[in-house]
Parts: structure tokens; C-alpha cells; sequence
């Protein structure tokens, strides 16, 4: 289940990134991972976007972005799993409520995301569910996107 998140609640979240890679594959490389929790969550405009907690079991087992980047379309930003839950099938059924959230949007024809090349695991994943690389002039990010049926 999708709910948006509060500061508090994204405090704990940001816990969840305990390596620096973990910062590296949750924020990209254009937020400082080592600032302070608030200024994370005012970078990524926690207040602004869409903001959602994604919850299993009753216990909060991700979180993720999706908001309106460009008209028609909806962006995933911020994918982090809690790392206890990891392994097991979590990151597919959070991209899936996501991307129900996005086509709750009649006028959503795409969803875009980013994602580092050396975060195989999460390609493999959008790969998976459809999404389809697209060309780039920044080789820090692979840019994707998925068409509405």
C-alpha cells in the first residue's frame, strides 16, 4: 500500500541508506547524501512531490517519488528499500504500486526514471517490468521509460 510520508517518517527512511553506495543508488549523484536529513528532504522537495511510503505487512518496507517531471508523464525518483526486506520481491511490488499510482492519471501516456548503470540489480528490474533505456548525453545515468499500454 502507497501513503505519502512525513518529514518524521523519512528520517527513519534515510536511515535505510547505511553505505555510501546505498546514498549513491537512493539519491544519484546530485544530492549530497552526507548532508544533514532535512536538507536531504528539502533537495528532493519532500514538502512539493509526491512523496509515498510504501507499506507491507503493516510495516513500512519502502519509498519512492512519482510526480508530474513533464506533461503527460509521471518520474520515479528515490527508490530505496528497507534493507531488512530486501530479496524479497519488495522493489517489484513498490515500482507496481507506483506505476498503478501514474496511470491513475488519464492523461499519463509515459513513466520516466534514472538509474546508475552500475545499479544492475535495479535495471534488471525496470528492464523486467518494461521499462526500455533511452538515449543520453550523461553517462552518470541511464535514463528509461515505460509506455502506458
Amino acid at each position: 500500500m502507497l501513503r505519502a510520508i512525513s518529514k518524521q517518517e523519512f528520517i527513519a527512511i534515510f536511515s535505510w541508506a547505511q553505505t555510501a553506495q546505498d546514498r549513491l543508488f537512493w539519491l544519484g549523484p546530485h544530492v549530497n547524501a552526507d548532508s544533514p536529513t532535512e536538507d536531504v528532504w528539502a533537495r528532493l522537495k519532500g514538502e512539493e512531490r509526491p512523496s509515498l511510503g510504501f507499506w507491507h505487512n503493516n510495516k513500512l518496507v519502502g519509498f519512492a517519488q512519482c510526480y508530474e517531471k513533464h506533461e503527460g508523464a509521471r518520474h520515479i525518483a528515490c527508490l530505496i528499500v528497507n534493507p531488512e526486506c530486501r530479496g524479497q520481491g519488495i522493489g517489484r511490488r513498490l515500482v507496481n504500486a507506483l506505476l498503478e499510482h501514474a496511470w491513475q492519471y488519464d492523461d499519463v501516456a509515459y513513466v520516466t526514471l534514472n538509474v546508475l548503470p552500475e545499479n544492475t540489480r535495479a535495471l534488471n528490474l525496470y528492464r523486467s517490468l518494461g521499462f526500455v533505456e533511452q538515449s543520453n548525453n550523461d553517462p552518470s545515468m541511464v535514463p528509461m521509460t515505460l509506455m502506458r499500454e
